[in-house]
């Protein structure tokens, strides 16, 4: 009887230390991605994401980075991350919460991490961004959606002179 008991005991610390370790590499994966990607340093946030990210979300705002504001980037840095909790949703993926205060604004958020190949990584995933099918209207000088099909140049005196804008000289 106290032989099966000390099994049980053991058992149960051994589960608890490694719920423990899991939860801190857990917490670590997503620190270190959520440190990368608050401070706009989106290529650092790479080991530390599934490879789905890496190949999809990454790329997609390192792009958009390419376009962003680097006023505004630089006004909203430093970012200060730190993890509220993790809930374990099985045993290959876990929530961390989290809360990220820069000088611009302060978030409390999720991310979901998976065990992949060994290792917990976070995984993040972007919806596709349409993109228009925006041409250059010559009369108005701004874009106009233009249904699948060829760009048509309107004749200026075809279009009614109250519509056209007033010049001043």
């Amino acid at each position: 009887m106290k032989k099966s008991i000390l099994a049980l005991a053991t058992a149960a610390m051994l589960a608890t230390s490694c719920q423990d370790a899991a939860r801190q590499q857990i917490e670590a994966a997503a620190q270190g991605y959520l440190d990368a990607m608050g401070n706009y340093l989106i290529e650092d946030a790479a080991p530390y994401a599934t490879r789905q990210t890496r190949e999809r979300t990454i790329p997609t705002l390192c792009t958009m980075m390419a376009h962003a504001d680097t006023a505004y980037i630089n006004s909203n840095r430093p970012a200060e991350i730190s993890i509220r909790s993790s809930r374990m949703l099985n045993d290959t993926s876990a929530v961390v919460y989290y809360h990220k205060s820069t000088p611009i604004k302060e978030v409390d958020d999720s991310v979901k991490v998976l065990l992949e190949e060994g290792k917990w990584l976070v995984d993040v995933q972007l919806a596709p961004l349409p993109i228009p099918n925006l041409s250059m209207d010559s009369t108005r000088r701004r874009h106009v959606r233009i249904p699948n099909g060829p760009i048509r140049r309107i004749p200026k005196d075809s279009i009614p002179s109250d519509l056209l804008p007033i010049r001043q000289k």
